[in-house]
């Protein structure tokens, strides 16, 4: 186990010590338009076409409407480590990407519908893709599209906010569109 751990490390740090690496952060500019979902993610060349990312996002805010009884909230908290496979160059074109990704909450209310769907403690892993465009050397924009699947450790569906009839509960194994972005990227 101590050499799993030892071996992971090098690989994660190995690239630290490479002269041509290339780290990019980004948000999702329709992460916040998604009722304010703050986001982020961090990039770090590994090779000409690979690169691995961590991020995440988070929204705590409920908002109310002229109906009292009505809520619209899409909260959620999670994050994510993967590795994106770019066919010409790392940061540039197109590019697949995997993830394993972990949400602690979320909870979704809507404009059309007083539903209320909970989740806690999500994981699973997820596939997206998407193209580059490159504006600078220092800043790209970047549209991309993708999905995950795996379980939730304790899940609701009520009927309301305030849980009055119970459409289900328990654990659950879902498949959801995860990534709708337009992101803004600084490279450095």
């Amino acid at each position: 186990m101590k050499r799993l751990i030892l071996i992971c490390a090098m690989a994660l740090l190995l690239p630290l010590a490479c002269k041509a690496q290339l780290w990019s952060v980004q948000t999702n500019v329709l992460g916040w338009a998604a009722l304010g979902t703050i986001n982020a993610e961090v990039g770090m060349s590994v090779a000409q076409h690979f690169s691995i990312v961590a991020g995440g996002c988070y929204n705590p805010w409920e908002f109310q409407t002229h109906d009292p009884d009505a809520i619209v909230r899409n909260q959620h908290a999670n994050a994510y480590l993967g590795v994106r496979y770019w066919p010409w160059y790392v940061n540039s074109g197109f590019w697949i990407a995997a993830k394993a990704q972990y949400m602690d909450s979320f909870s979704n209310t809507g404009i059309w519908r007083k539903a209320l769907k909970e989740g806690r403690k999500g994981i699973g892993g997820g596939l997206s893709a998407g193209y580059t465009f490159m504006l600078s050397k220092h800043f790209n924009i970047e549209a991309g599209i993708g999905g995950w699947a795996g379980v939730f450790q304790e899940y609701g569906f009520y009927s309301s906010p305030e849980k009055n009839f119970v459409r289900e509960e328990g654990k659950k194994t879902f498949i959801y569109p995860d990534q709708l972005s337009l992101s803004f990227v600084y490279l450095f």
